[in-house]
């Protein structure tokens, strides 16, 4: 009987390893082979918020800060135009300045405004039934196309709140960003600018956890602009217009 050769031993080659090793790879980095990637631009909604058309000045009023009655009665003008489901409030207060002695007015804006992906054709076009598994980007862009205050805007507060939010106290609320203040008559529109959205920040993980949901959420600005005595009237409007860019893992 013949020894057998060791030639005619030898074995095809394992592929045990190179699929392991595939498989750790798989397991290290958390991707699936069921999930692609997705870009999402949801579509631009405007905040317009109008203080109104008149003219003059802050009257140059002596005033005492216990007796309000000389620096005039508080006015409040509620506006629900712009791009629906937008709902804008203006309150014009008069106060007296306990360090000057001297009448003011401060214009308190607050406007908010409800994102619903399921309602946005950008998203569900691309998305449809499939489940969103991670959000790997978010970017919120904006511009302010008109703004034609008689006023320097002071920065503007954005905040992101669950359904219902209408005020920066209200449960689950988060600060996303503020920003930075805007001459009279300035606006923003060659190049956008962009919040600053921290990873791990509640106000980021609110809204990714809502959009992997397929939940709505709802942005609030607020801005409170002094006039002092001597000042222009407020008036004027400022549109500002944002546009969330998502990137998504479906499956």
């Amino acid at each position: 009987m013949k020894p057998i050769e060791k030639s005619k031993m030898r074995q095809a080659p394992s592929t045990r390893a190179p699929v392991l090793a595939v498989l750790l790879l798989t397991v290290a980095t958390g991707c699936s082979s069921d999930i692609f990637d997705i870009n999402v631009v949801l579509t631009s909604k405007v905040f317009p918020i109008e203080f109104g058309s008149a003219t003059g000045t802050i009257p140059t009023l002596p005033c005492d800060p216990m007796g309000l009655a000389v620096c005039g009665g508080n006015q409040v003008i509620a506006l629900g135009g712009g791009t629906d489901p937008v709902d804008v409030h203006v309150a014009l207060n008069a106060a007296c300045d306990p360090g000057t002695l001297l009448c003011y007015a401060e214009a308190n804006a607050r406007a908010t405004y409800t994102v619903d992906v399921l309602r946005d054709e950008s998203f569900t076009s691309k998305v449809g039934r499939r489940a969103v598994s991670v959000v790997r980007m978010l970017d919120m862009a904006y511009t302010i196309p008109t703004n034609t205050t008689t006023f320097d805007i002071p920065p503007i507060a954005v905040h992101v709140g669950p359904p219902g939010t209408t005020t920066v106290g209200d449960p689950g609320t988060f600060l996303v960003d503020n920003m930075p203040p805007l001459a009279a008559g300035t606006v923003v529109a060659a190049e956008p600018r962009h919040f600053v959205l921290a990873d791990d920040s509640p106000a980021r993980d609110l809204i990714e956890r809502q959009i992997q949901n397929k939940s709505p959420f709802v942005f609030l600005m607020t801005v409170a602009p002094r006039l002092e005595s001597g000042s222009p009237v407020p008036a004027g409007k400022v549109e500002i217009a944002i546009r969330p860019v998502l990137g998504l893992g479906i499956r």
